[in-house]
C-alpha cells in the first residue's frame, strides 16, 4: 500500500472510491490535461501514470495516489497532464465530495502530508542529473509503483521513444543508457524495458 491510501484508514479510501464515479483508462490515454479548468480529482485504484509539464516528465504515480487534488483544492487550472502508462482504474470525485469525506473523517492533515511529499518527489524528479542516472531513477520509480499482483511488475510500460520524450532526451541517449544498464545487469532487456531479477 502506498500514496494517499497508505496515509488514511481503509474506511476513508473505500468511501472515496464509493463516492466517485469509476473511470477506466487505456494505456496512453490522457487522464488530466495541463491548463484545463476543473474542480474534480481522481483516486487512482489501479495502474501507473506519467505526470508531465509541457512534455517533460515531472513524476510517476501509481495505485493509491490522488491526481488533480491541487486544482480541486483551489479551483485553478491543472498544473500537469497525466497519461496512463498501462490500463488504469480511477474514481472521479468533485472537489466538494472529496472535501466532505476528508472533513467527515478528519484526515485533512494527512492530505497536507501527502501533497508535501508529492511536491518533494516532483522536485527530486526534475533535478539535473546525468542521462543514465535519470533513466535508472525513472525505471526504478515506475517498477516500484507496480501493484503486488501485477502480472509483469519488472516490465516498464514505456517504449524507449516515450521514455526519451518524457525525459526531454534524445532516443539515442536513452538507448545508450539502457544498453549500459543491461551491461550492469540492472536491466534484463532494453526492448521491452525490463528489470533484471
Amino acid at each position: 500500500m502506498r500514496g494517499f491510501r497508505a496515509l488514511v484508514p481503509v474506511v476513508v479510501w473505500n468511501e472515496l472510491r464509493s463516492t466517485g464515479i469509476r473511470r477506466d483508462f487505456k494505456a496512453n490515454e490522457t487522464l488530466l490535461v495541463e491548463g484545463a479548468p476543473d474542480t474534480s480529482l481522481l483516486v487512482l485504484q489501479r495502474g501507473r501514470v506519467r505526470v508531465l509539464r509541457s512534455t517533460l516528465l515531472v513524476a510517476v504515480r501509481g495505485s493509491g495516489d490522488v491526481l488533480g487534488e491541487m486544482s480541486a483544492q483551489d479551483g485553478g487550472t491543472r498544473s500537469a497532464t497525466v497519461i496512463a502508462m498501462e490500463p488504469c482504474v480511477a474514481f472521479s470525485l468533485s472537489r466538494a465530495a472529496f472535501k466532505r469525506v476528508l472533513d467527515r473523517h478528519k484526515v485533512g492533515d494527512q492530505l497536507g502530508q501527502y501533497v508535501v511529499a508529492k511536491l518533494r518527489e516532483t522536485v527530486a524528479e526534475v533535478s539535473s542529473r546525468g542521462t543514465e542516472a535519470r533513466v535508472r531513477d525513472v525505471i526504478e520509480r515506475i517498477a516500484r509503483l507496480a501493484e503486488a499482483d501485477h502480472p509483469e511488475p519488472r516490465t516498464i510500460p514505456l517504449s524507449q521513444a516515450k521514455l526519451a520524450e518524457s525525459l526531454g532526451l534524445s532516443r539515442n541517449a536513452v538507448a545508450k543508457a539502457l544498453v549500459h544498464l543491461c551491461e550492469q545487469n540492472f536491466l534484463a532487456s532494453a526492448n521491452p524495458i525490463s528489470l533484471a531479477e
